[in-house]
């Protein structure tokens, strides 16, 4: 599987086309299945060129704002490898293909994301390896600025009494709606919707007031 990974990781996360579609015309979901089966790496680097836009949005919209772009690309990398441990269970009576690699690319997303969360409390502020990646393109005070943007918000979120940083987790990084959340927490949509304001409130003046450049 490394060159699975090997291809993954040379592509831009912007992609350039977010639809999911590759220059070449999409197979069918059948053929392609039989085709990764058959031979994985050529039926994996068509998966890839076929839908690397659309798993990379997905990816970006749940994590951008606590990963950097290593950690968004190996993401991406990781559910194309989910793809292939759980091609099994693919069924097209149950949905297209670009349905279930939609399904594991939010999970794995999700995954990530809460992992991001649970690792911030053993960050130390003085370990400048945990921030070694910074992209050639970008300008140093500015990577410095959205560095500390994301490891104060991930601070911020963590510090969140419950059901607070359940609300918040939910409904901006999970996308759940109102309701969905109210029904999970026994709680009104009302309480849901004030409370989710309220504490984006408190998160936006705490990051203004602890961080250089604010939000």
């Amino acid at each position: 599987m490394c060159k699975i990974l090997q291809i993954a990781a040379k592509r831009n996360l912007g992609g350039p086309d977010l639809s999911g579609r590759g220059k070449d015309k999409l197979m069918q979901d059948n053929e392609l299945i039989e085709l990764i089966k058959r031979n994985p790496n050529i039926g994996l680097s068509k998966l890839m060129s076929d839908y690397m836009g659309l798993v990379c949005s997905i990816v970006r919209e749940k994590i951008n704002s606590v990963c950097d772009e290593f950690e968004m690309e190996a993401c991406a990398s990781d559910v194309f490898i989910d793809f292939y441990n759980n091609i099994d269970r693919f069924s097209e009576e149950k949905g297209s293909l670009k349905a279930f690699l939609c399904v594991i690319a939010k999970r794995r997303a999700i995954d990530t994301f809460r992992k991001k969360i649970k690792e911030v409390g053993n960050i130390s502020v003085d370990d400048e390896e945990s921030y070694v990646y910074i992209a050639d393109t970008i300008d140093i005070e500015e990577a410095y600025i959205k560095r500390e943007q994301k490891k104060a918000l991930l601070e911020a979120i963590n510090s969140l009494g419950e059901p607070d940083r359940e609300i918040i987790v939910r409904k901006y990084y999970m996308g759940e709606s109102s309701k969905s959340i109210s029904e999970r927490l026994s709680m009104t949509v009302t309480a849901v919707d004030t409370r989710s304001s309220r504490t984006l409130g408190k998160l936006k003046k705490y990051l203004m007031a602890s961080i250089p450049g604010g939000i």
